[in-house]
């Protein structure tokens, strides 16, 4: 019984001092690994960056074979503070320049859940990119597309370049990947994985 009874001092203590009494859960680690498309495919990584208490952003992507060699890689500087937006230009201009290059097999990675949303809702899209989402989704009609998630962890590319955006003027195409980014670009090529920390 005093036991008991320091027990609920104890508690009564710990709860007046608001400190937390339970077990934070266990800390999950999972592989995320980048994966090559199928063959005479190209996989094309999309992703956008804002920067802290500035109106700041840029989205950038990346394209790449089945082997895992680029054919290309863009950024782009904004001036806007949504990431929903920055995500969607990243994501259209993608569409574009797959249109523009007359390239047929396009898969979308996009580690946006509101991007992937939006393409099955395009009322989600604002009135300002209406014409231009409802133009590419014209374009992908006319070609074998498919979009899909992927975790920010195996979208590391994507997001360099997205960041490299952020100190650049207007759009910039690189037909090889930018020298800073190629580390990044082997690590993929060899399917080393890059890690997801969870609590389940």
């Amino acid at each position: 019984m005093k036991t008991f009874v320091v027990d609920m001092i104890e508690f009564r203590i710990l709860k007046a001092l608001k400190i937390n009494i339970h077990h934070p859960r266990a800390r999950t680690i999972k592989e995320v690994i980048w994966h090559p498309p199928i063959s005479n495919w190209l996989k094309v990584n999309t992703d956008g960056a804002v920067a802290k208490n500035t109106s700041k952003a840029a989205y950038g992507g990346i394209f790449r074979s089945l082997e895992g060699f680029t054919r290309g890689c863009f950024a782009q500087n904004l001036s806007t503070d949504s990431t929903f937006i920055i995500e969607l230009f990243g994501a259209i201009l993608a569409i574009e320049i797959v249109h523009n290059k007359n390239w047929t097999n396009i898969w979308l990675k996009t580690d946006s859940m509101l991007i992937l949303l939006a393409f099955k809702n395009p009322l989600m899209i604002p009135w300002s990119l209406r014409n231009r989402w409802l133009n590419c989704m014209g374009f992908t009609k006319r070609m074998n597309f498919m979009v899909s998630h992927i975790y920010k962890e195996s979208n590391v590319c994507a997001n360099s370049l997205a960041n490299i955006g952020l100190n650049l003027v207007g759009f910039f195409w690189w037909q090889d990947a930018p020298s800073n980014l190629r580390k990044e670009v082997v690590q993929n090529m060899l399917g080393m994985p890059n890690y997801r920390f969870t609590t389940y």
